[in-house]
């Protein structure tokens, strides 16, 4: 490895994120964007550092620089909890535990938490190369499970993502190209370049400018909540654009009910003018009225709605090999039925308890 390579770089990605850098009893908030004691949290859990072990290593690797540059936003959103441990809620008048009147137990305690779902950020660190090094050698094979801010926010791609030598965060973050989703959803306009929200860590020693903000995440010791200060300012970043995160899988798509399943769909769909044989409805579904004898005769073309019906009224009937014909009018009341409830239900979200409650209606 090159003795100059003194930036390291992460990715962090993934469905659900939380990077708390403050937690007020029951309520626990998330960042916008990574803290560094999450950051240093994945170092020391790749490293294998425990957390009553952790304090002489912080006062290495807490001197590293950060920059975070912000490729998806992402959005936040609360979540409901409930913690176990014997915790509980105390008292306002004792401070001591609440116990539950039945149980005589420890009350659960509540929780809301708040998470950042589907962002990505590009971290880069900055130190001496001796210190980089060790780090990008830990990623590349950590010795424990690293999350995103929490046990349930787990990576969706690699986060180890390469070195390279900088005279500044700003370069750093400026170097590594920026990368749309495979839907391309996220291209705006299709430039060449992208324009990127970033958070520097202000060099210690000097005035920080007025748009910089205090945040205390730097860890003493992880496990006693304990953090020193530092100066975040925030900035903006041109990067050009790359290749999009994930390549489709070049594959031949396989027919749902073996080959030549597409050309009889296609044949029930003509055969009904694409439209529902029950209310006449444009169709989108082709309903099987036998699984064993699948044949343009044993097909219905459906609409969404009528298909579901159908579908649920199926399931619970717990049916096997023969299923509802829609085309046949002694079932038509049933359907007609079963349509009003899953309208009323789709209102009030309550599939499940509609599924249940038909099964529950034939035992």
């Amino acid at each position: 490895m090159n003795d100059g390579e003194n930036t390291l770089f992460l990715r962090l990605a993934g469905p659900m994120q939380s990077w708390g850098t403050s937690s007020r009893l029951q309520l626990r908030r998330t960042d916008s964007y990574p803290s560094k004691s999450g950051v240093l949290g994945i170092l020391f859990c790749a490293m294998g550092i425990g957390r009553h072990e952790s304090r002489e290593d912080l006062k290495t690797f807490a001197q590293l620089r950060m920059g975070v540059r912000v490729d998806r936003p992402g959005n936040q959103d609360w979540d409901y909890h409930t913690v176990g441990a014997k915790i509980g809620i105390r008292r306002a008048d004792t401070g001591k535990p609440k116990i539950t009147e039945s149980t005589k137990e420890i009350e659960t305690l509540l929780s809301r938490r708040q998470y950042l779902y589907d962002a990505a950020f590009l971290v880069a660190l900055q130190g001496s190369a001796p210190v980089i090094e060790a780090c990008a050698e830990a990623l590349e094979n950590p010795m424990w499970p690293i999350f995103l801010g929490r046990k349930s926010c787990v990576p969706s791609e690699p986060v180890f993502a390469g070195l390279g030598t900088f005279d500044s965060l700003a370069t750093a973050l400026s170097s590594v190209l920026w990368r749309p989703r495979i839907n391309a959803s996220d291209r705006d306009d299709w430039s060449r370049t992208r324009t990127l929200e970033t958070y520097f860590e202000h060099i210690p020693g000097s005035p920080p400018p007025a748009e910089a903000r205090l945040v205390y995440d730097v860890p003493r010791a992880f496990g006693f909540n304990s953090h020193d200060p530092r100066w975040v300012v925030p900035g903006q970043v041109t990067v050009d654009i790359g290749e999009e995160t994930q390549k489709r899988p070049i594959s031949k798509r396989r027919d749902p009910y073996g080959s030549g399943w597409s050309e009889l769909r296609l044949a029930r769909l003509e055969h009904d003018y694409h439209l529902c044989v029950f209310c006449k409805s444009p169709a989108e579904e082709v309903h099987h009225v036998d699984y064993q004898d699948v044949r343009v005769e044993t097909l219905r073309s459906l609409c969404k709605i009528c298909h579901d019906a159908c579908t649920m009224l199926e399931y619970s009937r717990n049916m096997g090999r023969r299923r509802i014909d829609p085309s046949e009018p002694a079932q038509r009341s049933e359907i007609i039925e079963q349509i009003n409830r899953l309208v009323t239900g789709r209102r009030s979200g309550r599939r499940r308890e509609l599924l249940e409650t038909g099964r529950a209606d034939r035992e």
